[in-house]
C-alpha cells in the first residue's frame, strides 16, 4: 500500500463508491490500459499495474479501510468490524488534538496506547498481506509479459461444384476451380488493430474474403456426386491451426453426341442420300477431337462402322475401346424446282420399291 498514491483518483471513482462500482471501473481500465491491446507501450504498462494495485486494495474491505485511516478519511461503509470502526474513528479524531489535551485524563491514554496496539496490528497484517500481493503482482506481470498461447483452431472446409464431360470423367483431367475463402488480413496480419484503433481493412475482424485460382486434378473413372478432397485450401485456421480442406462436388455433364458402353464409344452420323449412294470420306466428331471416316458406295440407313481405338483408354492397361458410327440418311428440306426434277428423272430411271418384301398380315 502506498500512501502517497490516491487510489480512487486512478480508478476514477469517489470515496464513497461501493463494490460494484469499483469492480466496474477496474474492469474498464484494465481492458483499456491491458499490454494486449497496447503492444509494446510502457505507459499503458504502468497504468495497468496501478490499475491493478488500486483494485486489489479498495474491493478488500480491511485493507481499504487501513488506506482510508492512512489517507485522513475513513469510509465505515465497507468496515466489518463495527468495533473496529468505532476505534478507527476514535483514534483518527485523537491524531488531530493537541498533544497537551491527551496528557489530560489517564483513561484516554489508556484508550489511545489499546488503539496503537490494535493499529499496530492491523499495519503489520496488512504489511504481510501487501508482501503477498507484490508477489502475486510480479507472477501477473510475468504471466502478462508471456502470456499463454490461445488453443489452435482449425478453418471451415468450403465446397464448390466442378462439371465435366463424360469422358473426363473416364479419362481424368485437370481444371481451374475459383474459390472464395477467408484468409488473414494482409495489413493487421490478423491483430485486427494497427496504431491503437481498429484495422479499417478488415474492419477489426482480422480476417477478409478472397478469390482464389487452383488447378486441380480431377482422377480417372469419377462417379456423378463424387466428392474431392483438396488438403488445406479452405479457410484459415485461427491461432495456428491448420487450414480447413476445400472439397470439390463433381457433376457429369450428358454428351448429346456420345453414348458409353465400357470404353467403347457409340455415336450416330447423318449423310446425304448422295453421299449413302456415291460412297463419300467425311469427318465425324470423336472423344479427341474431329475425325474422318469413309462411307462405301450403296450404304444403307442404319448401317453401322467400327472405327478401332478411338473409344476411351482402359486406365489399368491403356488398351483404347473402338468408336462405332450409326449412320442415317436425311434429305434436304426446302428442295427447289430443280432438285425436284432432278429426283423425278431419278425415279424414271430406276424403278426401286423398299417395301416390296413386307408382309401384309391380317
Amino acid at each position: 500500500m502506498n500512501k502517497d498514491k490516491d487510489y480512487y483518483k486512478i480508478l476514477e471513482i469517489t470515496h464513497s463508491a461501493d463494490k460494484k462500482e469499483i469492480k466496474k471501473a477496474y474492469r474498464q481500465l484494465a481492458r483499456k490500459f491491458h499490454p494486449d491491446i497496447n503492444p509494446g507501450n510502457k505507459l499503458c504498462e504502468v497504468k495497468f499495474k496501478e490499475v491493478g494495485e488500486a483494485f486489489s486494495i479498495l474491493n478488500d474491505d480491511k485493507k481499504r479501510l487501513q488506506y482510508d485511516i492512512l489517507k485522513g478519511f475513513i469510509n465505515t461503509k465497507t468496515a466489518d468490524n463495527e468495533q473496529t470502526k468505532s476505534q478507527a474513528s476514535k483514534a483518527y479524531s485523537g491524531q488531530k488534538q493537541d498533544s497537551k489535551n491527551r496528557e489530560q485524563k489517564v483513561t484516554k491514554k489508556k484508550q489511545y496506547k489499546q488503539f496503537d496496539v490494535n493499529f499496530n496490528d492491523i499495519l503489520k497484517g496488512f504489511t504481510e498481506k501487501f508482501s503477498k500481493f507484490e508477489e502475486k503482482s510480479s507472477q501477473q506481470n510475468k504471466s502478462t509479459k508471456e502470456p499463454q498461447k490461445p488453443t489452435a483452431k482449425k478453418g471451415e472446409d468450403i465446397q464448390t461444384d466442378v462439371n465435366i464431360t463424360v469422358t473426363e470423367a473416364h479419362n481424368g483431367t485437370v481444371r481451374k476451380v475459383n474459390i472464395l475463402r477467408i484468409d488473414m488480413c494482409p495489413k493487421c496480419k490478423g491483430k485486427r488493430i494497427i496504431n491503437y484503433i481498429s484495422c479499417n481493412n478488415c474492419n477489426g475482424k482480422g480476417e477478409v474474403s478472397i478469390h482464389k485460382q487452383l488447378n486441380v486434378k480431377i482422377p480417372p473413372k469419377v462417379k456423378e456426386g463424387s466428392k474431392i478432397r483438396i488438403t488445406g485450401e479452405g479457410n484459415k485456421g485461427t491461432n495456428g491451426g491448420e487450414n480447413g480442406d476445400l472439397f470439390l462436388l463433381v457433376h457429369i455433364l450428358k454428351s448429346s453426341n456420345f453414348t458409353f458402353d465400357g470404353i467403347n464409344v457409340h455415336c450416330e452420323v447423318p449423310i446425304t442420300p448422295t453421299e449413302a449412294a456415291l460412297g463419300a470420306e467425311i469427318q465425324i466428331p470423336s472423344i479427341d477431337g474431329f475425325i474422318n471416316m469413309k462411307i462405301p458406295p450403296e450404304t444403307r440407313s442404319g448401317q453401322k462402322f467400327k472405327l478401332a481405338g478411338e473409344g476411351l483408354p482402359d486406365v489399368n492397361t491403356g488398351r483404347r475401346g473402338d468408336q462405332i458410327a450409326s449412320v442415317r440418311i436425311e434429305l434436304p428440306s426446302n428442295l427447289n424446282e430443280k432438285e425436284k426434277e432432278l429426283y423425278r428423272e431419278l425415279a424414271k430411271l430406276r424403278k426401286f420399291n423398299p417395301r416390296e418384301h413386307m408382309i401384309f398380315e391380317k
